[in-house]
């Protein structure tokens, strides 16, 4: 058990590192924007490329109604949450990224998708936690597949903290947020057992469903108003986020 539980934590702290690539030093105007648009290009990736697959084939009748009811209730929280006054942001003047009076991205929408991806590492954890009671290689394998994409994880929600206007200490304490929850998910499943399938599933669409509201419909809007410079980074970053995918599926990890 301590030896699983001590490969959650290794495959957590990838969260961290993918938060410390982000905000290790302070970035200028141009970098700021170049990591924000490489984060929205990987959250973009991740969630059609990645997540709303495996919703689909999990929920195969019900995944686009989730899907919806995690869009459709971040739009509302978004539109009539505290943070809805800072919906300026979108045209506000270039500048300094953590400047509180020019927000890139709705600071109530980043701490929605924080809430999301909270979950989605939780759950992280559950399945490292739960594949080692299928077997041991199985157990590894996973261990892998999900260490490997919890850098760009990291990376994403550090990038959408900053998008935010949080400072770079913050930023990085949303990371290593993240990699606590993969913690918690792990000692909860190797406590307690594993979660019934089919509750993760539901709940792993609804926050697909937040996922692409904020690629969609926050991050790349906000990012597009700065010019075209910010539009490529966007497509380096999913087809990234593709190409890893690929490696991954391709040496039988995913």
């Amino acid at each position: 058990m301590w030896v699983i539980f001590l490969l959650c934590v290794i495959a957590a702290f990838a969260d961290v590192i993918g938060g410390a690539l982000t905000v290790f030093k302070r970035l200028t105007d141009k970098q700021a924007m170049l990591v924000t648009s490489l984060g929205a290009g990987f959250l973009l990736g991740a969630t059609v490329l990645d997540r709303l697959p495996d919703a689909m084939d999990a929920l195969p009748a019900t995944a686009p109604v989730y899907i919806l009811a995690g869009y459709l209730s971040l739009l509302l929280i978004d539109k009539y949450g505290a943070g809805h006054q800072l919906h300026a942001h979108n045209h506000a003047p270039a500048g300094p990224i953590a400047r509180t009076d020019a927000y890139l991205i709705n600071p109530r929408a980043a701490l929605v998708s924080f809430v999301g991806l909270l979950f989605h590492t939780f759950m992280d954890g559950v399945v490292i936690a739960g594949s080692f009671n299928i077997s041991l290689s199985t157990g590894i394998l996973i261990f892998f597949a999900i260490a490997l994409h919890k850098i760009p994880e990291g990376f994403s929600m550090a990038s959408i903290s900053l998008a935010a206007g949080t400072s770079r200490k913050r930023a990085f304490l949303t990371a290593f947020g993240l990699a606590l929850s993969t913690i918690f998910g792990a000692a909860v499943t190797l406590e307690i057992g594993a979660l019934g399938p089919s509750s993760v599933a539901i709940l792993m669409a609804l926050a697909t469903g937040t996922f692409l509201y904020v690629s969609t419909t926050d991050m790349i809007p906000a990012i597009r108003d700065r010019g075209p410079a910010a539009i490529f980074p966007i497509i380096v970053g999913v087809a990234l986020f593709y190409v890893s995918l690929r490696l991954i599926q391709h040496v039988g990890l995913s």
